[in-house]
């Protein structure tokens, strides 16, 4: 199976439901997981085309199996209702479609359903009020072919894999596999007005797996909201995600903290994202092989380069003071940490490295609970991820 990106781009501007929902002719687009698409769609069926009439612009889709819900015997698609928009027409669509081709269709199914259709690298988007009546066809989403854009059959092994709880599917055996840990608090939405269950997926995560290779090295990523950090022994890489070790207090047990550390003995790199200290609860470090202090502080874009940093604020983006988002800092740090940045005079660690047998954290004070600040941070999130890499070949 050829290895594929775990991203798909979804669009809507209205985030309505769960994933798929979407009235608007003009749109954002945003990253969601495979994961994501599974556990939102209360139907994955996978079928095969029955028909196609190119006058009336319809087709029909024969339904062979759902991996999810209740069966359909066939979905019918009208093609004719299609807008035209940028890269997408009914014309466009009903050349692409024919007799025996096999489709994956995803849908979700509430008071009405709202399908992403899928066949040989063509994503498209449909709905219907009635799923034993005609499916509109809205559009294609020419954008989705940067996420998955292999063959039918292969995706189909993809979701199956997936259903069965595997991790790091199609991932090349050499890529570097990073996990995060996100998806606990309401403060981290990817998209839309309010949380939405199934979304586990922060503009942190986003950000992090937009880095697909360091040199020559492939990068494959995880995200987890599960705190215990199953088969933590895959990874070589561990991000906890802004606010995933302690918000309104402190969220880890004993158990992962000796994992985490076992971890890092054994070569693992941890990279802590920015908490969210409240003075009278303080960062626990149960999880650090040494010493440092989680301290509240007023946000600031101010910071200093010390010396043994400057490889990581250069490589490959060159980042200047002014150019992130810091927030509650680290201080009283033991003197096996080497300090690569810091702010408020030098009393606070803004980036700081300790080894710990042949792995290493690596602490941040970045701020990234949303999109203004992750957008401040990315250049410097690729920069770690850079260091991190390097230092496992």
């Amino acid at each position: 199976m050829c290895p594929k990106r775990w991203f798909l781009l979804i669009l809507s501007v209205f985030f309505i439901g769960l994933l798929f929902f979407s009235d608007a002719q003009a749109f954002i687009y945003r990253e969601f997981t495979i994961h994501e698409i599974i556990d939102g769609s209360t139907n994955i069926v996978f079928g095969k085309i029955k028909s196609v009439d190119t006058k009336r612009l319809n087709a029909i889709i024969e339904v062979e199996e759902d991996l999810k819900g209740e069966k359909l015997d066939q979905i019918k698609l009208n093609i004719a209702t299609g807008w035209y928009v940028r890269g997408s027409s009914p014309q466009k669509m009903i050349k692409l479609l024919k007799v025996g081709m096999p489709l994956i269709v995803f849908y979700q199914q509430t008071h009405t359903v709202e399908g992403l259709g899928y066949f040989d690298g063509t994503w498209y988007r449909n709905r219907t009020g009635n799923p034993e009546g005609w499916w509109i066809f809205t559009h294609l989403c020419p954008y989705m072919e940067r996420t998955f854009n292999g063959t039918t059959m292969e995706f189909r092994e993809v979701i199956r894999s997936i259903l069965a709880g595997e991790r790091w599917v199609g991932a090349p055996e050499d890529a570097l596999k990073v996990l995060t840990l996100t998806g606990n608090t309401k403060a981290m939405p990817s998209d839309g007005p309010i949380p939405v269950p199934t979304n586990t997926v922060s503009y942190e995560y986003n950000a992090i797996r937009a880095i697909h290779r360091v040199g020559n090295q492939t990068m494959a990523y995880e995200a987890t909201p599960d705190r215990s950090l199953p088969d933590l022994d895959q990874v070589n890489i561990l991000w906890f995600g802004h606010r995933e070790i302690a918000y309104s207090g402190y969220l880890l047990n004993k158990a992962t903290e000796q994992k985490i550390k076992a971890f890092v003995e054994n070569g693992g790199i941890v990279i802590v994202s920015g908490q969210d200290v409240d003075r009278e609860k303080p960062f626990e470090i149960g999880w650090l092989a040494g010493s440092l202090k989680g301290v509240e502080r007023r946000p600031t874009q101010d910071f200093a380069v010390t010396e043994q940093g400057q490889k990581l604020f250069a490589e490959p983006n060159e980042i200047q003071s002014g150019q992130l988002y810091i927030d509650d800092t680290w201080t009283d740090w033991d003197g096996d940490f080497q300090v690569l940045a810091t702010s408020n005079d030098g009393k606070d660690l803004v980036v700081g490295v300790r080894k710990h047998g042949k792995g290493l954290y690596i602490i941040t004070s970045l701020r990234n609970d949303n999109r203004y600040t992750v957008g401040k941070n990315k250049k410097l999130i690729e920069n770690i991820l850079h260091h991190a890499a390097n230092q496992i070949r």
